[in-house]
């Protein structure tokens, strides 16, 4: 799940940060109330974000590898269910950030998210193994759950290894839509956490890129999605009240 304050507070510093380090802020703090996101809608506007980007480093994208883009998170539709039911129980449930959760069960969810990806193509299925063993490569590294971890990470080198053949994308294409999938999904996260800091995005096929709130949108430079591009994502309020429950929170790339 992720958490996004009713109210967004203007930005304290004037410099850029780090993407994530933005997101983190944001979910690591207590709300009493605040809007819920589901990581499978999360998952879904970075896939409309993906059809969206324009790079020549890319390599051209098929309807496949978007539908797994929007998927690549499908695996955390159970938990996030089950966390809404609880917060809307009496008494109620405090919703848990993402970051929260158990190491055994993100692995589950990230397991799950990568069958759903493969299902749809084996190119995708591997994009989004790539993208979940880039995340988890520094936790196998250190802490009491590092061997989970690379367990993990060894069953998905195994699979990718598998998929290599079944698909048409060399290898360093496939590396560079692992990048799209991953700038997408930290865009996703920053747009749906409601951060309002100027932040700056890792090298990605071919560059890094910055990112500044404005009044009327958002601004990256470079330019990589088309000006005047509009997203929505949809949020349940925390907790509910009899005027709202949900909303959708809009977004503009100006």
């Amino acid at each position: 799940m992720i958490l996004r304050p009713i109210e967004t507070a203007a930005a304290s510093s004037n410099e850029f940060v780090s993407v994530w380090e933005a997101i983190q802020r944001t979910q690591t703090q207590r709300y009493k109330e605040c809007w819920l996101i589901t990581q499978p809608s999360h998952a879904v506007l970075a896939g409309e974000l993906a059809a969206k980007v324009s790079s020549p480093q890319l390599p051209k994208l098929d309807d496949h590898l978007l539908r797994a883009i929007a998927m690549h998170d499908a695996g955390w539709g159970v938990p996030d269910a089950r966390a809404i039911v609880r917060s809307r129980a009496t008494p109620q449930h405090r919703p848990e950030s993402f970051i929260e959760v158990p190491v055994a069960q993100f692995l589950e969810a990230w397991e799950e998210s990568i069958a759903a990806a493969q299902s749809i193509s084996p190119a995708g299925g591997y994009i989004v193994s790539r993208h979940f063993c880039r995340i988890a490569e520094p936790c196998a590294k250190s802490g009491k759950e590092a061997g989970q971890v690379q367990q993990f990470l060894d069953r998905e080198s195994q699979r990718q290894k598998k998929l290599v053949p079944k698909q048409s994308y060399e290898t360093k294409e496939l590396e560079l839509l692992t990048d799209l999938l991953q700038f997408c999904d930290l865009l996703s996260l920053y747009i749906c956490c409601g951060a309002q800091e100027k932040v700056v995005f890792s090298e990605y096929f071919g560059g890094s890129a910055r990112l500044t709130p404005k009044e009327t949108g958002l601004k990256l430079d470079p330019p990589l999605i088309v000006a005047g591009s509009q997203f929505s994502v949809a949020a349940l309020r925390h907790p509910a009240t009899k005027e709202l429950s949900n909303q959708q929170i809009a977004v503009k790339i100006v």
